[in-house]
């Protein structure tokens, strides 16, 4: 069984593809470097590939930008050029705090298959009750992780879905007889069936059962992971069984790290950055055109200034042509899904091979001149996410060193 998985930015490309196909985690002590369960590509805009018979494709829409028609569009389009099909199994990825047009794309789906919808990933805190998105217990809409977007979040999923048509299924459903019944009442509403979720077994309860009436399934990690084990995919054999996938050696390098985001998490984790030696220039906006790495080593890059969402894009061009003009050879660490497609596009790098994650959701892959790339959605990771990413890095390069000079 094969997966395609469309998903609306690059960090969330990744992530999908390091659960879908089981990517082992990197822990401090690994003799060995891990082998992936499964093949996996993924390509870092929507062209069609020449070939592919990885066992999971990630293609990214880019689809978190632009309006809600736009995105639709080109979701429609990825899907024409690229369809699914028979033996491959359609996911929809969507950013577990609900940023993006996920409505305009969940009513985009070709053809009479319908879709359920789950953005709770338990494992980081984020849970679904009573159809309302929950981080670490908090009601989205109570805490300040929409800073840098132009509007606050709806209270609930379904609002946040609008226009599209739900049916929400509660924890009492999904937990009990009738979720069978709930789905295909769903179905023939012709309404995507939110689901509540507090669990892994949540997730593993509505994967199934969605799967079992052919079901589109639509989400976060939590729910691709419950995918990935109903589908079988850490038993599908050999990476020998599935084509030739040998993912390019990675090259020994420093890295450049980029960080997208001016918030209290970044903020901590570039500190620990700093108390072990790595550089960081803390620079504010109008500090960043034209700006001059001088040190050669690995290096860290972030903003200075409070989030503001008028300047996301200009701050993301900015920092776009820094890494233009001193990557050299660096491996490169990029925060945030924006920040990673723009310098991704900028370099000409189309296809990434991830190897394995540093933490859940940060995922170190490899481009095919050796380069090794890893993103991170700009809301994860706890105060040595940046310590755990160069670690992981320096591990795929055979060497000992934790921390680059």
């Amino acid at each position: 069984m094969r997966v395609l998985a469309l998903a609306d930015d690059l960090s969330g490309a990744n992530e999908v593809a390091a659960v879908l196909a089981a990517l082992p985690q990197h822990t401090d002590g690994d003799p060995v470097r891990p082998a992936p369960s499964v093949s996996a590509t993924v390509r870092v805009s929507p062209r069609p590939a020449a070939s592919d018979d990885a066992a999971v494709t990630v293609v990214n829409t880019d689809n978190r930008r632009g309006t809600p028609s736009q995105a639709a569009g080109r979701l429609r389009a990825v899907l024409a050029a690229d369809p699914a099909g028979p033996g491959r199994t359609l996911f929809l990825k969507f950013d577990s705090l609900l940023r993006g047009h996920i409505g305009a794309q969940l009513q985009a789906v070709p053809g009479a298959a319908p879709v359920l919808f789950c953005p709770a990933v338990p494992e980081l805190g984020r849970t679904v009750r009573d159809g309302v998105l929950h981080v670490d217990g908090t009601p989205l809409v109570e805490t300040g992780l929409w800073a840098a977007e132009r509007q606050a979040p709806a209270r609930t999923v379904a609002a946040q879905l609008a226009p599209a048509p739900t049916r929400l299924l509660d924890l009492g459903t999904i937990r009990g007889a009738g979720l069978a019944k709930a789905l295909a009442r769903a179905a023939a509403d012709g309404a995507v069936a939110v689901c509540d979720a507090e669990s892994a077994g949540d997730l593993e309860r509505i994967a199934a059962a969605g799967l079992a009436q052919g079901f589109v399934l639509a989400g976060a990690a939590g729910l691709a992971a419950a995918l990935g084990r109903q589908l079988g995919l850490r038993e599908s054999g050999p990476l020998e069984s599935l084509g030739p996938h040998e993912p390019p050696q990675p090259r020994r390098a420093d890295v450049l790290i980029v960080l997208g985001t001016a918030s209290a998490a970044a903020r901590r984790q570039a500190e620990q950055l700093a108390a072990a030696g790595v550089p960081v220039h803390r620079l504010r906006p109008e500090q960043i055109h034209g700006f001059a790495l001088e040190h050669r080593g690995t290096v860290a890059v972030t903003v200075d200034a409070a989030v503001d969402p008028t300047i996301s894009d200009a701050l993301t061009a900015a920092l776009t042509a820094l890494v233009e003009r001193h990557h050299a050879d660096r491996h490169l660490v990029l925060s945030g899904g924006e920040t990673a497609q723009a310098v991704l596009a900028a370099l000409d790098v189309t296809e990434l091979v991830p190897l394995l994650q540093a933490h859940p959701g940060a995922v170190v892959s490899v481009a095919a001149d050796g380069r090794l790339v890893t993103t991170r959605p700009g809301s994860y990771g706890a105060p040595d996410s940046l310590l755990r990413i160069l670690t992981a890095m320096h591990f795929l390069q055979d060497t000992t060193r934790k921390v680059p000079s």
